[in-house]
């Protein structure tokens, strides 16, 4: 079906009664998020590798729908696409600006090039940004608002904004005097707030992404504040929409990659009471709506200059570098080895399955290194106790097709019965081993932290630092840097009875 709808019914159709018959006055709402870098039409495996997505075709989209509507945007435009990274956010501003959007926010990942490159690109828009929990020295960063009314079919609508507080926090001195208030505490405010200003309806714009270790997630914030009608969440990064109710509060997520839109259908009755709920799925197909052609062209033109910042040199390699999903790797020894050199740590770690092709002989270009990583993942410092680690990096050892790709110390283990055990790791820079009850600080992607190798072991760690650095940029930067690379030995994994 081109469309999958889900109905939420708010009242038993026995307690409906004579309401069954009586007119209800809709309000549509659209919502897209999580972007991530893909704003062209291209083929997608999700619809049978039909053309969708993109800016283009959802202002044309947007033309055939009946007016008025509200349209949001969630935010989080980065993401693994170069076409997202490498413009540091100006494709939003050149293909949005003609779109109708209500209203925006940002998640903590739009953030990965500081405050002032978002600031620049935000003014340059002319629809209003909305974080209310977002704070530079103790007021809300111009030029975000805290909160905007609306009104849709006679129905007054109160919208405010939540983003992350724990991946803004803590990277206050990176984000330049930038901290972010409690989301439970300042939606319990702003609900109030709203509520005095006489709104009907309540929409959250929430970037709190998926729940972590003592944060707080969209469900669990319905469940602590009274009164969120709506939240539309973002931040998440999944493929497809996916919708939930709790406490009376409808959540909705519109999938990522801007190949389908949200539609959020609300039913009032002539008392401004909700009714009904209705969502849609929308997927963007470029056959059935076409495309804008002033968006497309710029859009195209913005992917050529990427194409070519993607073809330059980056470095020589004097042979192909070799990857393993089983074991170390070559490559793994070279990428790991650019980080633990950058960091200064006592290590560094990825996952094999992160790394997604060898490197080729010869010259070297971005375009190449995009093809081997990626994946717009951060580099996290984490500070770790010893026996916290080696529980962590044994059940990495025993992920399958996914092994530990290391630098900075060497590690002996043997196989057993029971899988492999860890007998001892030594760092290279003092000759030491790691003992149980000492403090180490390594560094490992956001992704490895997130439960990259199928655990989370990691997350026991005394302190974390996103340095909101990617791995590949680091990469990039230590092989630059050779005029021609010199590939380390292997032999940091050791076989032992």
């Amino acid at each position: 079906m081109r469309v999958k709808s889900i109905l939420f019914i708010l009242l038993a159709a026995a307690l409906l009664g004579g309401c069954l018959h009586e007119e209800l006055h809709p309000v549509d709402i659209y919502y897209t998020a999580d972007v991530q870098g893909f704003y062209w039409s291209r083929m997608e495996p999700r619809f049978e590798n039909k053309e969708a997505g993109g800016y283009a075709v959802l202002k044309n989209f947007l033309q055939t729908r009946p007016t008025p509507y509200l349209l949001f945007d969630g935010g989080n435009w980065f993401g693994s696409a170069p076409e997202g990274n490498l413009t540091k956010g100006a494709y939003v501003a050149e293909l949005t600006k003609t779109l109708p959007y209500t209203a925006g926010s940002i998640s903590d990942k739009d953030l990965v090039y500081g405050w002032p490159s978002l600031r620049n690109t935000v003014r340059e828009l002319p629809y209003p940004f909305i974080v209310s929990n977002l704070q530079l020295e103790g007021k809300i960063p111009w030029p975000l608002h805290d909160y905007q009314i609306r009104t849709a079919n006679g129905i007054k609508i109160g919208i405010f904004g939540l983003i992350d507080p724990q991946a803004i926090n803590k990277n206050k001195g990176r984000l330049l005097g930038l901290s972010a208030q409690d989301p439970v505490q300042v939606a319990k405010d702003m609900t109030s707030l709203l509520r005095e200003k006489g709104v009907d309806f309540i929409i959250v714009l929430s970037a709190l992404g998926e729940e972590q270790k003592d944060g707080i997630s969209d469900a669990s914030l319905a469940g602590e504040v009274e009164h969120l009608d709506l939240i539309l969440s973002a931040n998440k990064d999944r493929e497809n929409a996916e919708t939930d109710t709790v406490n009376n509060t409808f959540i909705v997520y519109p999938g990522s990659k801007l190949d389908s839109i949200g539609h959020i259908r609300l039913l009032f009755d002539k008392n401004k009471q909700l009714r009904d709920v209705e969502f849609e799925d929308i997927p963007l197909f470029k056959d059935e709506f076409g495309e804008d052609a002033e968006i497309a062209a710029r859009a195209a033109a913005l992917r050529a200059e990427t194409r070519k910042k993607m073809n330059a040199r980056v470095a020589d390699l004097p042979q192909a570098v070799a990857t393993s999903l089983t074991a170390e790797s070559p490559l793994g020894d070279l990428l790991t080895q650019c980080l633990y050199k950058w960091s200064k740590l006592d290590g560094a770690i990825i996952n094999s399955d992160s790394i997604r092709s060898a490197l080729p002989e010869g010259r070297l270009s971005e375009y190449d290194l995009y093809k081997t990583y990626p994946y717009g993942d951060n580099i996290t410092f984490i500070t770790i106790k010893g026996a916290a680690f080696l529980k962590a990096l044994e059940a990495s050892l025993n992920a399958k097709d996914n092994f530990p790709q290391v630098a900075g110390f060497t590690v002996s283990y043997a196989v057993t019965p029971e899988g492999k055990k860890i007998r001892q790791v030594v760092l290279e820079k003092n000759g030491r081993a790691i003992t149980p009850r000492e403090t180490y600080r390594f560094a490992v992607t956001d992704h490895v932290l997130a439960g990259g190798f199928g655990h989370d072991g990691f997350i026991d760690s005394l302190e974390f630092k996103n340095t909101f650095v990617e791995a590949r940029q680091i990469m990039r930067t230590c092989l630059a840097r050779q005029k021609t690379v010199e590939l380390p030995k292997l032999g940091r994994w050791k076989k032992v009875k």
